[in-house]
């Protein structure tokens, strides 16, 4: 990092704010995916999606600590630690989702079920076999990662060119303005002409978005302006209630809001370190990976119980909300946090032996901030 400023020295602590939003992003998520419709389950929310614009305060969250953090490390080391942080746990549960769709009749094992699996692996956007129409990977969470990589990739160029601020608009800028004379008005879970077209959505700006934040934070620049984060989450609540038009851009507009507000009430206030809402934050991206393989057995074994109506929503949002986060926790501590913290470390070690020169930047590198890792980071 580079030395000096009070910001820069506020920025190697964990910025709280951040990290409460990263568990009510994942939570906004599950909850999310628990109203969406299923066969046989009563469902009186199917159209109140506020609950997807969790992904959005996401990628903006992403955008921001990859700014803060990572804004002077080498690209090598930047990718490196990207790829351990976001892919081993990735893996693991699309070998699991793999198991779950064959086990359920969901999925063949063949050919196509294995260039699936590899495409998906290697964060390649491909026409599913599995889910027809659609380009989602095998485990359906991982096609916001397909967004998390490519935009790593935008941002290591930056970083090798020592402009990533720079680098990283005019990529994604272009990218979105190619995107209006070439791409169609398809969703970004449905089939596009071609699969990688799905990088010039608008979507990417969520990024670009984070990436300007994170300067004005490190630059002095957001002003006490932290009532945009109670003010942004009303307007998503009131545009889905009104279920205006041009949804998705509205989810950006306001996580934008939330992320300004929520950087300004760090910059604003001594945030109060609440031990449980730190922890759904660090737990945050294996609760988002793993949720919906929990809600893929939970619906099929809720559906043996005699219940109806109201009752039966009910009963069954408590208990898939609950068992989210259960399996979610687990998997942080007895999977994700040991996998991430030995893999970092060999890598940093093994990385530091080859290239002796760069150790000073790898110190930096494993002490800098601990703002963000979202769910995809």
């Amino acid at each position: 990092m580079t030395p000096g400023t009070a910001l820069d020295q506020k920025s190697s602590t964990q910025l709280l704010t951040i990290q409460y939003l990263r568990g009510v992003a994942s939570v906004m998520v599950v909850l999310h995916h628990i109203r969406n419709p299923w066969p046989n389950l009563y469902n009186p929310l199917e159209t109140f999606d506020m609950g997807e614009a969790g992904v959005d305060i996401f990628f903006i969250i992403s955008g921001v600590v990859m700014y803060v953090s990572s804004r002077v490390e080498s690209p090598a080391v930047f990718a490196g630690l990207r790829l351990i942080r976001v892919a081993p746990l990735y893996w693991v549960l699309t070998l699991c989702a793999v198991g779950l769709l064959l086990l359920s009749g969901g999925a063949k094992p063949g050919l196509a079920l294995a260039n699936d699996v590899m495409l998906s692996a290697m964060f390649v956007p491909h026409h599913s076999s599995i889910f027809s129409g659609t380009i989602w990977p095998v485990l359906n969470p991982g096609w916001t990662l397909y967004f998390e990589m490519f935009f790593y990739l935008i941002f290591a160029i930056g970083l090798f060119f020592r402009k990533p601020l720079l680098i990283s608009l005019c990529l994604i800028s272009l990218l979105v303005v190619f995107g209006l004379f070439v791409s169609t008005d398809e969703s970004i879970f449905h089939t596009y002409t071609h699969p990688l077209l799905m990088y010039t959505h608008p979507l990417m700006l969520e990024f670009a978005a984070g990436i300007v934040l994170g300067w004005l934070f490190l630059n002095g620049k957001i002003p006490h302006v932290w009532l945009l984060l109670p003010i942004g989450f009303l307007a998503l609540f009131a545009a889905h209630v009104m279920r205006l038009p041009y949804l998705f851009l509205q989810n950006g507009l306001c996580a934008a809001l939330i992320m300004v507000g929520a950087i300004a009430a760090e910059r604003s206030f001594k945030i109060r370190d609440i031990g449980w809402l730190r922890l759904l934050g660090d737990a945050s991206y294996s609760i988002y990976l793993t949720h919906a393989l929990t809600l893929f057995v939970a619906r099929r074994l809720f559906l043996r119980f005699p219940l109806e109506g109201v009752l039966q929503f009910a009963s069954f949002a408590i208990l898939a909300a609950t068992t989210s986060l259960l399996v979610g926790f687990l998997v942080y501590f007895k999977v994700e946090r040991p996998m991430t913290r030995w893999l970092r470390s060999r890598f940093l070690t093994v990385f530091a032996v080859e290239r002796g020169d760069t150790r000073p930047r790898l110190r930096e590198a494993s002490s800098s901030v601990s703002v963000v890792q979202s769910a995809g980071e």
